[in-house]
């Protein structure tokens, strides 16, 4: 019978291997989760959500309650209530106000790192709208920066739009600004700009948008990433 001798060395040698194996895990893993995770604010994100909007203008107030559920970190499915209340003068000074709401579901699926498609449709409501579109998507020093177009149809109008923004984070807070130009809608230009801070699973921020930068209006958002 042979005797089988475990020396220092031999228990060193071993005690090394299995460190650098667990490191190796730890880097691949560590890699893995900087691909597959992105920012709350990033397009790319796909996580599993609830949130809460409110909006005001000198002519209109609202909120926005909605959630999305994701699918394999490369999907997901949303459903969204937006009810609005407006207020307004007639001719003679005299106040007027009217509401309206709407149900909206949408969906989202990431082809890849670089290219998002997304849609839109407004099931309910005082509309029918469907609005559907996509993104190229880059990370950048600064960020991540997005480039995209979208095409909208529906009983509100047919309407084509260019879209560009930027994601900057600075520790846990961000800037977020969105670009878009409308073709056929009844204005030009939108310019949000928003301000948070998240820590992965809650993020808050202010907006301050701006339509064909002159009329604007502010809003403050509430999320809970799962």
């Amino acid at each position: 019978m042979k005797t089988k001798v475990i020396t220092l060395s031999s228990l060193l040698f071993l005690s090394l291997s299995v460190q650098a194996n667990e490191e190796q895990t730890t880097e691949v893993e560590t890699a893995q989760s900087k691909t597959e995770g992105h920012h709350a604010q990033d397009v790319r994100n796909v996580q599993t959500k609830l949130e809460a909007d409110y909006f005001t203008h000198d002519h209109f107030d609202g909120y926005a309650v909605g959630g999305d559920f994701g699918i394999t970190d490369k999907a997901s499915i949303g459903v969204t209530y937006t009810a609005l209340d407006y207020t307004w003068n007639d001719r003679l000074g005299r106040e007027n106000s009217s509401d309206s709401d709407m149900i909206a579901l949408t969906g989202q699926y990431n082809i890849n790192e670089n290219i998002v498609i997304d849609a839109l449709w407004n099931v309910s409501g005082d509309y029918d709208q469907l609005t559907f579109g996509g993104n190229y998507v880059s990370d950048a020093s600064f960020g991540v920066w997005n480039i995209g177009a979208n095409y909208s149809m529906g009983d509100y109008n047919d309407s084509f739009d260019f879209e560009a923004g930027v994601l900057i984070p600075f520790g846990d807070f961000y800037y977020r600004g969105d670009f878009t130009y409308y073709l056929d809608a009844g204005y030009d230009t939108e310019f949000e700009n928003k301000i948070g801070w998240t820590n992965g699973s809650i993020d808050v921020n202010a907006s301050f948008n701006m339509y064909e930068f002159d009329d604007s209006y502010v809003g403050i958002h509430f999320g809970y990433l799962f």
